[in-house]
């Protein structure tokens, strides 16, 4: 065969495998809305209205599908949410199944079509989708606009509406001790914020080395820090006016300049000793937990009572890093210190019945099937209401402490 015809065959080949990933992606989305319905008859209880019930089966169906996928819980409720817009859109449904259109244009639709009058919904779904097949997806993208425009016409604004809604912060940790600090924000903010930060940094200065994108990323730093000159050459360590508590745990003899042995910053990971010590000598506000330079164990945070002292929590978070949940990861900071078996349910104050649970997660453990378990090492191990095990180990930042009590199922959730 020659090449040409070869190569038309392998052509056919990959068009005939997208065709079935996109089936293939059809299919999950007709079981994901089955899967929503069935934990919605599991997660029943006659005690809450059918509204809590739907909101609580929601959220357990949420995590369900995230910790089964290995996906964010974001990713996992945006699937629920385009399975159920696929119900009332069987023509697009249908569009996807046969391999005509992407994913990326049927999720395209269901955003467009969300703000068109519910009266003209099925007209601007016909329409659109036989644009669709036709067409890339950036295309298909600025169509649904216009198209918007014309069946509302003020689909702008609450396009805009919708999009502030989704404003965010973000921190990315990054290789050799860096970490993107990425904001969602009004286009409008986005250019005032570029614009004060091209202003600190647009006159260099004598002896400054550094390059003009060198220059806005410190002066962007600087003015976010409150540091006094945003547009100088910044001073290693220096975190300006920030006044909050930040953990660092370092190594006794890597503090007093005899070993190496890298340090690790809560809410991001490892850094260097040299940048340990300059944080350590530069900032007032960093609470250090010093370890044993043999074993790690941490030398402080032994304590046990009714109430979580506020240095066993300091401890706790450290120990954990996030939000002990799995795949969840919403630093242990800004978490709830949460017991593992309730105080009423025999649970004691101790650092192995305690763990961090963001807020969302920490009321899925009080009001869906979900069940914890706490094991040696502060390990964690999560139960669905598929009756799926997940294991949460902690980050590790510092050793724990002692050895775990015999491990105690929790109770089984009343009705």
């Amino acid at each position: 065969m020659e090449a040409t015809a070869r190569l038309a065959a392998a052509l056919d080949r990959v068009i005939e495998v997208e065709r079935s990933i996109r089936a293939a992606q059809a299919e999950q989305l007709r079981v994901v809305h089955e899967v929503r319905m069935l934990m919605r008859e599991v997660e029943g209880h006659p005690a809450r209205t059918e509204r809590d019930n739907r909101e609580w089966a929601d959220r357990a169906c949420s995590a369900e599908l995230a910790t089964a996928l290995q996906v964010h819980e974001r990713v996992a409720t945006a699937m629920m949410h385009d399975a159920a817009a696929l119900v009332d859109m069987p023509t697009t449904a249908e569009t996807l199944a046969a391999g005509h259109v992407s994913l990326r244009h049927v999720r395209a639709l269901i955003d467009a079509i969300a703000l068109v009058p519910e009266e003209r919904a099925t007209e601007f779904e016909l329409e659109a989708i036989e644009k669709a097949r036709r067409m890339t997806t950036t295309g298909f993208r600025k169509a649904l606009v216009r198209m918007q425009h014309r069946y509302q016409p003020t689909a702008a604004e609450a396009r805009k509406r919708r999009a502030l809604a989704e404003r965010r912060l973000v921190i990315e940790p990054a290789h050799d001790g860096m970490a993107w600090v990425n904001l969602l924000c009004a286009a409008e903010e986005a250019v005032a914020i570029r614009a004060r930060v091209a202003a600190s940094a647009a006159v260099r200065r004598d002896g400054d080395a550094r390059t003009r994108p060198q220059r806005e990323a410190d002066a962007a730093v600087g003015l976010l820090l409150g540091r006094a000159d945003a547009g100088a050459v910044p001073e290693p360590g220096d975190l300006g006016s920030v006044r909050a508590t930040v953990h660092l745990v370092i190594p006794a003899l890597s503090l007093l300049g005899h070993g190496a042995q890298p340090a690790m910053l809560e809410n991001h990971g490892p850094i260097d000793a040299q940048t340990a010590r300059q944080l350590f000598a530069h900032v007032p506000s960093f609470r250090t937990i010093l370890t044993d330079p043999v074993s790690g164990a941490t030398l402080r945070y032994g304590r046990t009572t009714r109430r979580v002292p506020a240095d066993l929590a300091a401890w706790l978070r450290v120990r954990d890093g996030r939000c002990r949940f799995p795949g969840c990861e919403r630093p242990a900071g800004e978490s709830d210190v949460d017991h593992t078996i309730a105080d009423e349910h025999g649970g004691c104050t101790d650092h192995d019945n305690l763990s961090a649970l963001c807020r969302g997660h920490h009321r899925l453990k009080h009001h869906t099937g979900w069940r914890v378990w706490q094991e040696a090492g502060g390990a964690i191990r999560w139960r669905s209401p598929a009756g799926r095990w997940y294991d949460a180990p902690p980050d590790e930042l510092v050793n724990s402490l002692g050895s775990a009590r015999e491990r105690r199922a929790p109770p089984a959730r009343a009705g």
